[in-house]
């Protein structure tokens, strides 16, 4: 406790002598005129203290009691003997409570001698005032620190005052002597304070019944810094003369206090001036700020300034660098080399330059020549640096940084080079990824393929690992890769003997790929083929599964021949050693163990286990099953035989001998027709002699023909023929007679037979070339390019292929007994389309209409093997709403081979919209469509227009999405309704819109899963319900023979009007040339069902001005934004050509803009988009819009009427066909199909590669198309391709006065309906 001094002189008085003194002895501390350490005074009495000492000495009093008091006095004098000590009187008057406290008397301290002083505690005892400081209604801080001593200084005026501490509101504190001790100088003492006693004390004590007590508030002090940091950047840029001011903040708890100074390099100049604060707002913690500001900076001041800040131990800084420049300016600098190289597919990759400027200049990053952040939304510029989020292969390019100080016309740029490497990547594993290993026909040719592509374009490896046939349980462990690997090249033997291994690159879809062939030329071992390719930035790897097999499809059941009753059963089951496992029989009850006989073969390349059932009988009949395991998938699997055994039968005659008179010379031929089970022996018996086959006497297969060569008179006689077998025996006999004598030269023998074998060879050649004639070249061209997976047809067999696409009964098999075949919708060379109902199709418990399609009678095998491969191929396709689907399949034994697909009852979108012409309205308008009925000439009623109606929605009817068959009408009925509720309803702009959009749909599904359509036109293009229309090209339902818009190239026939002049020229066929036929689509579309270039010469004059850039002029109803869409179809380049998903988003804007003309926010097509089977629409991938709402990603749709969103130039002013008027009275011309032209080969390939300009004619004339467009003027004798399977009309006149017979003709030339052949077509054209 702090005290106050009085010194001064002790004065030497005789008063002053205490008892028991010795003058002599030295005093080594003051002593006091009190004995002991206390002393009590009573309030308002008078306190005397005497001091005497060796030297001089002072006092010390109690803090409340000042020195200058007037209560207060201090005498010195000098004392002892010979006056030769101090003495002083301390004479304090009228005492109070407050008076009480530590009075001393010192000598004075130096820091060599140790501090001497006498101390007693007074006490001014006032009852009145127990405590010597009173805190009732405020309490009294008192600063704590836990682990420290803390005093509660609630001090007593009276020593024996008994004193109780509280800690409010309601806890006793006790005094142990060790936690709380109580000291009634100094009050409650805590030696170790904890978080126990902070709050609020009392101090409380009762004198004379009236209870004191005085309040103390614990106050924990803390040293907890939160946060510091400056207001400027770690680096801050200045110019001469500019001001600088930095703010240092601090965020300290409650209850700390802190210091804070500054260092800079202006401190010892005093350049800068600190102000500082506290703000005590902030409920969560104090914040202190310490400004630092100097003037005018100046090269003195560059520099680092730091903020120090002090809180008891705790110690933090932050600092930040100044620097001043003379001038502004930018530096740039690159900071690695000109070309970087970045990764496709990496998150992001940062384009760095060397930037040093002042100031900060504005920022703008280029992508070769257009703004980056604009050009793609990944892009992302921060400081100066680019960032590229998800890297891909388009960012490669060059990109330029500009950086510039308009205000001061100071800029700089520098441009950089970022190469995108991409990783290898194998087309084959997207898109043919089976996880069953692929079965090979021992001995057969195989040839592998591998797609490659990838940035620098990769090496490519061909590896082979043998197969170790180690039993393990593993799933792949029968035939799995192992370690033993080994590199193929052209010649090697290893495994099998590798033919060629040859590498072809081409640029498809604009990317440069390389396909490796490997062509093994003997499949005899099984193992694995693995192609590996590597470039700089990584490695990818196809693994084909290569098992040999001596089994067709590797599991087999074969009957050596069907058993009769008596005989022995033999089936023989054969599975691929290396695909299947556990092989065993299963019976029917009726064959006991008694009966049968198992015996297992095991081969190089398969096991068969051969199952013999002895001395059969009827009851043996029935269904025969093997099952086997398959290694790979676990699974059983099983093929089933039925068995049916033949009942004996005694032999029968089916027809006699008739008696027989030969001329000698001449041959003699009996027959003996008999029929038995089993099979009866016949012998031959004349005049009851048995005949021996001999010279000039044959007898044929199963001895029932007898010949006899040059019968001579010997001959004549009764010849019988006996029919045996276990179940008896018949009879027949017949005479033969011989007359004439004289033999006839040999030379008579000899041209007879020359002529017969003249004769032979002749019906050979003929029937050869019937048999070319049926099968025109075309279609075997078609089954041979069915699938168009990335490499060209001719690099990879077609049976490779095909026999890698799965074909999943379970899935796929349909009963025949559930369809019900109905009437015929279509015929082609060799396939034919039916009309059938379905029962329990996609196991739907109702009836459902669909297309059946399957061969004619007496189909080859690779026309069979075409069909099946298309089936694989739509299975491989998958679903898609504006795609004509896959329902089903019957592939098994007992039947033909039908492929089952949905039915569309409108027909085709080009008679369609034909038929629509008098009913076409630009809006929807409900007030109008009556009208339109009433109003357009030349109708007929109701009943005339079902009929007319019926003629496209017959045979040019296939495929829809399905309907449950109404029970009470017929097929007929319902048709008729239906197409009459359909011909009642006006066709709209919007539908025009609906029908484009989605067939960009469905050609953006079918690009996506690598399909090249090659005949998209409206043709083949089924309209279903709910205005759905689905996209279909089936060639095996087509006879393109009879259809003219397949114009004759060499042997094959090509749709010409609808080819890009790559494919005529070049024979190029991609997705960019589907796109050309899409823009002549669209054409047909808005031009409600016309013909392609109508009036216009399909010859050699045409094909150089298509390819020099003449186009069709728009049609009548096509828009602006629409004829825009078919000029961008129609460009040369076929790499400017938009891609379909383009097209499906700039449609897809028209046809919003179109239903919001309408007083719409909708999409009707939308519900149907989404509701079909669970099938989500193919969107565009870069705005996965779904209608009706756009994606926030794409730009919002305008509110005009048909306007698209793209920015589109009006159409360039572009050199257009000389067109004739589409308009045409004629109405029986309205589906009468679109007719070509005929060029030879060797005509094309004139004008193609020698320029030539000789015009070719058909016929040795001009041929003219017959449409309704077409022009008839000035010809003489027209002839319309139909004249193929028509009679040619000779004259122009008689198209005036046709009569039933002629227009029943006419018919027969239409178009034939859209075919249910694949969608799926090859990248070679089929010439």
């Amino acid at each position: 406790m702090p005290r106050q001094l009085l010194s001064g002189t002790v004065l030497l008085g005789a008063a002053f002598l205490l008892a028991g003194s010795t003058s002599g002895s030295k005093l080594k501390v003051p002593v006091l005129s009190v004995n002991g350490r206390q002393h009590v005074v009573q309030a308002g009495q008078t306190l005397n203290l005497t001091c005497r000492g060796e030297m001089l000495h002072s006092w010390s009093l109690p803090e409340a009691l000042s020195k200058d008091s007037k209560r207060l006095n201090v005498t010195k004098y000098a004392c002892g003997r010979n006056g030769t000590q101090f003495c002083s009187t301390l004479t304090l008057s009228r005492t109070q409570a407050n008076d009480t406290g530590r009075y001393s008397c010192r000598y004075p301290t130096s820091p060599v001698k140790k501090k001497r002083e006498s101390i007693v505690y007074v006490f001014i005892n006032d009852t009145s005032n127990p405590f010597v400081e009173m805190h009732s209604d405020i309490p009294k801080i008192i600063h704590m620190t836990v682990g420290k001593e803390m005093i509660i200084p609630c001090r007593v005026t009276a020593p024996n005052i008994a004193v109780t501490l509280k800690k409010i509101p309601r806890e006793t504190l006790i005094p142990d002597g060790k936690t709380i001790i109580w000291d009634n100088m100094r009050g409650f003492r805590i030696p170790e304070a904890t978080y126990r006693f902070i709050g609020l004390l009392s101090c409380e004590t009762t004198i004379g019944g009236h209870k004191y007590s005085t309040k103390y508030l614990t106050h924990r002090e803390t040293n907890t810094i939160f946060d510091i940091k400056l207001s400027t950047p770690r680096l801050v840029k200045l110019l001469k003369g500019d001001s600088l001011a930095i703010n240092c903040t601090v965020k300290a708890a409650w209850n700390t206090r802190v210091q804070m100074t500054w260092t800079y390099p202006g401190e010892a100049m005093k350049r800068g001036s600190v102000t500082q604060r506290i703000d005590q707002k902030n409920r969560e913690a104090n914040v202190f700020y310490s400004i630092l500001v100097i003037d005018k900076v100046r090269d003195i001041d560059k520099g680092q300034y730091a903020c120090h800040v002090k809180s008891g131990p705790s110690n933090k800084l932050v600092n930040t660098t100044v620097i001043v420049y003379d001038k502004r300016f930018i530096n740039l600098k690159r900071r690695r080399k000109t070309m970087l190289e970045a990764v496709a597919g990496r998150k992001s990759y940062r384009l760095p330059m060397k930037v040093k400027a002042f100031p900060s200049p504005e920022v703008t990053w280029l992508k070769d020549g257009l703004p980056a952040a604009e050009k793609c939304a990944r892009y992302m510029v921060k400081n100066y640096s680019l960032i590229i989020k998800d890297v891909a292969e388009e960012d490669a390019g060059n990109y330029t940084i500009i950086l510039s100080l308009r205000q001061w016309n100071l800029s700089k740029n520098l441009t950089v080079t970022l190469k995108v490497n991409v990783k290898p990547q194998i087309y084959e594993n997207a898109v043919s990824s089976f996880p069953d290993p692929n079965l090979y026909l021992l001995s057969s040719k195989q040839v592998l393929t591998c797609t490659v592509y990838g940035i620098p374009p990769p090496k490519i490896t061909w590896m082979w690992y043998p197969c170790r046939q180690n039993h393990s349980k593993t799933r792949r462990g029968f035939c799995s890769r192992t370690d033993g690997s080994f590199n193929l090249k052209t010649g090697s033997n290893i495994g099998n003997r590798i033919q060629s291994i040859i590498e072809r690159t081409a640029i498809i879809e604009g990317k440069n790929k390389t396909a490796s062939t490997l062509v093994v030329a003997e499949a005899k071992s099984s193992g694995i083929y693995s192609c590996v390719a590597s470039n700089k930035v990584g490695k990818a790897e196809r693994n084909v599964s290569f098992l040999v097999t001596d089994v067709p499809s590797g599991f087999h059941i074969s009957l050596e021949k069907v058993p009769i009753e008596g005989e022995n059963l033999v089936l023989s089951c054969s599975a691929n050693k290396f695909m299947y496992k556990d092989i065993s029989w299963i019976l029917p009850r009726t064959v006991t163990n008694q009966t049968k006989a198992r015996k297992a073969l095991n081969k190089e390349y398969s096991i068969t286990l051969t199952l013999t059932i002895r001395n059969v009988s009827l009851a043996h009949s029935g269904t025969y099953t093997c099952r086997a395991r398959n290694i790979f998938t676990g699974k059983e699997v099983l093929q089933k035989k039925d068995v049916s055994i033949r009942a004996q039968e005694a032999p029968a005659l089916l027809r006699q001998l008739m008696d027989q008179t030969v001329n000698t010379s001449n041959s003699a031929m009996l027959e003996c027709q008999v029929h038995g089970i089993p099979e009866p022996q016949i012998t031959w018996f004349k005049n009851h002699e048995e005949i021996q086959q001999e010279s000039g006497i044959i007898l044929g297969p199963g001895s029932r023909m007898l010949f006899i060569e040059r019968v001579k008179e010997e001959d004549e006689g009764l010849y019988q023929c006996i029919a045996t077998n276990l179940k008896g025996s018949v009879e027949s006999t017949a005479y033969v007679t011989v007359q004439g004598t004289v033999e006839r030269s040999n030379l008579e023998l000899i041209t007879l037979t020359c002529t017969c074998v003249a004769a032979t060879l002749f019906w050979l050649l003929l029937t050869l070339f019937i048999r070319k004639l049926k099968r025109p070249y075309f279609s075997e061209t078609k089954t041979n390019h069915y699938l168009s997976i990335i490499m060209d047809p001719d690099e990879v067999p077609l049976d490779e292929q095909c026999e890698c696409l799965p074909y999943d009964a379970s899935k796929w098999e349909i009963a025949r007994e559930r369809l019900k075949l109905g009437k015929s919708l279509g015929h082609g060379a060799f396939g034919k389309v039916v009309q059938a109902s379905a029962f329990g199709i996609k196991k739907s418990p109702t009836c459902r209409i669909v297309a059946v399609k399957m061969l004619k009678e007496g189909a080859t095998a690779s026309e069979y093997k075409a069909l099946m491969t298309e089936l694989k191929i739509l299975i491989h396709i998958g679903h898609h709403l504006n795609i004509v689907n896959l329902l089903g399949a019957c592939t098994k034994n007992g039947g033909p081979l039908m492929v089952i697909v949905e039915y569309c009852k409108y027909g085709n979108l080009s008679n369609y919209l034909k038929s629509k012409r008098n009913f076409f309205s630009p809006t929807k308008d409900p007030s109008l469509q009556g009208e339109l009925m009433k109003d357009k000439k030349g109708i007929e009623p109701v009943e005339g227009k079902k009929q007319r109606l019926a003629s496209v929605t017959s045979s040019e009817s296939f495929a829809s999405s399905g309907f449950q068959e109404d029970k009470s009408l017929s097929d007929a009925e319902e048709d008729e309704e239906d197409a009459a509720e359909l011909y009642k309803l006006p066709l709209t702009m919007e539908d025009l819109i609906s029908y484009s959009f989605q067939v960009a749909r469905g050609m953006e599904f079918l690009s996506s899963r690598k399909c090249i359509h090659r005949d998209l036109a409206a043709r083949n293009i089924l309209l279903s319900e709910n205005n759905v229309v689905k996209i279909c090209d089936f060639g095996l339902a087509r006879d393109i023979y009879k259809n003219p818009d397949y114009v004759r190239k060499g042997d094959a026939r090509l749709p010409l009007k609808w080819m890009a002049p790559e494919s005529i020229f070049d024979k190029i066929y991609n997705t960019k040339s589907d796109v050309w036929s899409y823009g002549v689509l669209l054409w047909e579309i808005f031009s409600l069902g016309a013909s392609p270039y109508p009036g216009v010469q399909i010859d050699e004059d045409f094909c150089s001005k298509l390819k020099e850039g003449t186009r069709m002029r728009a049609p009548e109803q096509a828009t602006e934004e629409i004829y825009q869409i078919m000029l961008d179809c129609w460009r040369s380049n076929p790499n400017e050509r938009p891609w379909f998903s383009e097209l499906v988003k700039r449609l897809g804007d028209l046809l919003q803009a179109s239903v919001q003309q309408e007083g719409k926010d909708y999409i009707p097509l939308d519900t149907i988009f989404t509701a079909e089977s669970g099938f989500p629409p193919a969107s565009d991938p870069l705005c996965n819009e779904k209608f009706p709402v756009p994606s926030p990603n794409c730009r919002s749709t305008e509110r005009a009427r048909y306007i698209n969103t793209f920015k589109i130039k009006p159409p360039q002013r572009i050199k257009t066909f000389e067109e004739l008027p589409i308009k045409e009275k004629l109405v029986f011309n309205d589906y009468q199909a679109d007719s070509g032209m005929v060029l030879a080969s060797e005509e094309l390939k004139r004008f193609t590669w020698t320029g030539s300009k000789q015009k070719w004619t058909l016929f040795g004339m001009k041929g003219v198309s017959r449409s309704k467009e077409s022009g008839l003027s000035g010809i003489t004798k027209p002839r319309s391709f139909c004249s193929f399977s028509c009679d040619q009309l000779s004259e122009s006149k008689r198209r005036y006065t046709y009569g039933n017979t002629v227009l029943e003709k006419m018919k027969a030339c239409h178009s034939p309906p859209p075919d249910y052949s694949s969608v799926v077509h090859y990248s070679q054209p089929s010439i």
